[in-house]
């Protein structure tokens, strides 16, 4: 490999030393190309190359540089840049392993040698955990090695603070069932030495027994009491924490969303929160009822015999070491099938929503052979989980078996020696099969536990997420249409923007015609606009006021969309139009219909606005659908409107009737519309032409084809292709 000059062109010996160092990047090769350690430090004013001690061996000024980029090379990569009179300085060659990092640095290098904001990511994503070094489940997501358990059952335990009234009464009654529980084993030992042994007092018999019913009555009772108090509990903090995250994902960032699926994101709502339920209505209780019982009958067996207790519970230590041992292995593999639930919902939902585009291309098999590939890797995790959970309760069968042996042999020999009566033994030996019995699926609570804890990571992995940022602003903003892109800048990938500094202003009731070729930066215009996002750099004001200063949610109160393709939700087409308005009135539903030109069809229907419009709308037509959507916009009534070519999928008729309906909409508002169809923004009153993430033109349809630059050539090469598909159809 090259490696770079000693010193470049215009070059200082020195870089100023009061500059702050705004990227900095170790590559792995050395001067003469084999593995080694040199720096690449860039400033405000310099990039230099420093040698393993420090000192400068290449120094730039940043005024002299015109562009740098990344050169791909055999196994590895070379930071070059370009000077003001032509020349290519190689300055710093690394491995592949890096490149990603010094490709960030050549265009933070161009941005600064352009003079513009430094907008680079030299941020990778997380594949192992910082803490362990272990591999992570996902990208950038939670090591479930290294979560604190303790701090993820506390968040659980805030839940349960509505329901503290009820939680207490349950745990009083677990606590009367444990003494409940322990009074059997007392009764029988009673009944051994004081009736069967000796053949006498025959009224003890009957009093123990009416005893015994009575605990066998309340015990019942408590029971389906305290069970019927479980399924409240359970359901009601399950139905909490699903409010929880849905209500979190709904305020996300859209930055969260391009990063998951929908399958993903809906796996976390159910099959994560199903988890935290059934830990709650099987494992708490069973927990808590066994844990009082468990120093209970500890209590009561060394209260009874001290030696033989010491003796049964000897193997106890052995159980709770293999818990303890394997408790962190079995949550990690109990999360591991939890990502793959995840990636499982991810295809099915997938798959599911593009089903008539499986049809057309007759792919159901491979589409099949995707579902089977994602079914075998979540059988293979749960086989493997479920393995190693058999055989932790294969070892704890063991040791508790060992209590009862031991039991036999040591309390048998004391009965024989006399050290012990026959009734005392009984009772240790009922007391031994409540002990050791609970204990042994004490490892059931494990799993049940960890399968738990690894959902509720998940879930609180999200709603940690940072959310959308509503603000608090209590002042009402009536917004009167101004808006104004001051300088923005914005990339979706923040060192690759997709617009360049881009400036204009919206006049209240103005059409702004957003134009340009695939790319440009006209959706993501719409997108800032509607705060989906917010810029880099620069600022987007709306009546004066930086939006950023306007309560999220009252801005977009107030600012109205129409797409290209409408979503509909699975209801009537009086749902779907009154979701601009939810409490409008029907007179002010049909009004809304009669303005977008959709009542007529509306009433043909046979239920008319009572019509069931199907999942997305699936029942109708896509121009009806698209009149549907104006007519919720229309009720909305927004200050600011957002037509994203909305006439592009309909045939001339339907167009025609749309665009009679856009016409009513926009008098009056502020509109910003995309069109398909650039002839049908000849009544916009400006144009904002954008090529390559700036603006390249603006002006009116009338001035911008007199001056024939780009929108020239844009409507030119349209009306092209327009007369080969008339020729291609015979018109």
């Amino acid at each position: 490999m090259e490696t770079a000059p000693q010193i470049g062109s215009g070059a200082q010996l020195a870089p100023n030393p009061i500059d702050d160092v705004l990227i900095r990047l170790v590559a792995d090769f050395a001067e003469d190309g084999s593995f080694g350690h040199r720096t690449l430090e860039v400033t405000n004013t310099h990039v230099r190359i420093l040698e393993k001690g420090g000192a400068p061996c290449f120094v730039i000024p940043i005024s002299d540089i015109k562009t740098a980029r990344n050169e791909p090379l055999v196994g590895g990569g070379r930071l070059e840049v370009v000077t003001a009179k032509g020349e290519i300085l190689p300055i710093v060659s690394y491995s592949l392993t890096i490149a990603a990092k010094f490709s960030e640095a050549a265009r933070g290098i161009e941005q600064l040698a352009k003079g513009e904001p430094l907008l680079i990511n030299l941020k990778e994503e997380r594949l192992r955990c910082a803490q362990c070094n272990r591999l992570l489940p996902e990208k950038d997501g939670v090591c479930p090695a290294c979560v604190n358990r303790s701090k993820t059952m506390m968040r659980i335990g805030r839940y349960l603070y509505p329901y503290r009234k009820q939680a207490l009464l349950l745990a009083l009654m677990s606590l009367v069932t444990t003494l409940l529980n322990l009074c059997p084993p007392l009764i029988q030992g009673k009944l051994i030495d004081t009736v069967l042994k000796n053949h006498r007092e025959l009224n003890t018999l009957w009093i123990l027994m009416v005893c015994w019913l009575g605990v066998l009555v309340v015990n019942s009772v408590l029971q389906i009491l305290s069970g019927r108090l479980i399924a409240f509990l359970a359901g009601s903090i399950a139905a909490d924490l699903r409010s929880s995250v849905y209500r979190s994902i709904e305020f996300l960032q859209l930055t969260f969303f391009d990063k998951k699926q929908v399958g993903a994101i809906a796996s976390r709502v159910t099959q994560d929160t199903d988890r935290v339920w059934g830990f709650l209505v099987e494992g708490v209780p069973y927990l808590l009822l066994n844990g009082l019982m468990f120093f209970g009958i500890m209590i009561f067996l060394f209260y009874t015999n001290a030696l033989l207790a010491a003796c049964i519970l000897s193997p106890i230590p052995f159980v709770l070491g293999i818990g303890a041992f394997f408790w962190r292995p079995m949550s990690q593999m109990f999360h591991r099938v939890g990502q793959k639930w995840a990636r499982f919902h991810m295809h099915l939902n997938e798959s599911l929503s593009g089903i008539r585009v499986v049809k057309a291309f007759a792919k159901e098999d491979l589409e099949y052979g995707k579902f089977r590939t994602r079914n075998n890797e979540l059988r293979d995790a749960g086989m493997a989980a479920d393995g190693r959970w058999y055989t932790i309760f294969g070892a704890m069968t063991f040791f508790t078996s060992l209590g009862t042996l031991i039991n036999w042999t040591v309390g048998g020999y004391m009965v024989y020696a006399n050290e012990m009566t026959l009734g005392g033994f009984w009772k240790v030996s009922a007391l031994l099969g409540l002990l050791y019995g609970p204990l042994q699926w004490f490892a059931a609570v494990n799993q049940w536990f960890s399968r738990a804890m690894a959902g509720a990571d998940r879930i609180f992995e999200v709603m940690d997420t940072e959310s959308e940022k509503y603000g608090v602003q209590e002042s009402h903003h009536h917004i009167l249409g101004e808006v104004e892109f001051d300088n923005v800048r914005f990339g979706y990938d923040k060192s690759n923007p997709v617009l360049k500094g881009i400036t204009f202003t919206a006049k209240p009731g103005e059409m702004i015609g957003l134009v340009g070729k695939s790319g440009a930066g006209k959706s993501t215009t719409i997108n800032l606009i509607c705060r989906f996002y917010e810029p880099d750099a620069g600022m987007i004001k709306i009546d004066g006021i930086d939006y950023r200063d306007i309560a999220l949610q009252d801005m977009r109160h107030q600012i109205g969309i129409v797409l290209q393709e409408p979503f509909l939700f699975n209801g009537t087409i009086a749902e779907n139009i009154r979701y601009g308005k939810p409490g409008a009135t029907f007179e002010e539903v049909m009004v809304a219909a009669k303005a977008a030109n959709a009542h007529n069809f509306v009433l043909s229907k046979p239920d008319g606005y009572d019509t069931m419009v199907g999942e997305r709308g699936a029942k109708l037509s896509g121009g009806e659908r698209q009149r549907v959507s104006i007519a919720r916009a229309i009720l909305h009534n927004p200050r600011i409107l957002i037509l994203d070519e909305a006439t592009s999928s309909v045939d001339v008729e339907t167009e025609k009737q749309i665009q009679e309906a856009i016409g009513r909409l926009i008098e009056g508002r502020t509109t910003f519309a995309i069109a398909h169809r650039l002839s049908t923004l000849r009544n916009a009153s400006r144009l904002v032409v954008l090529d390559k993430g700036e603006i390249a033109e603006i002006g009116t349809h009338a001035e911008l084809m007199e001056k024939q630059g780009v929108f020239y050539k844009l409507v030119e090469a349209q009306c092209a292709i327009n007369e080969i598909i008339g020729v291609g159809t015979g018109g």
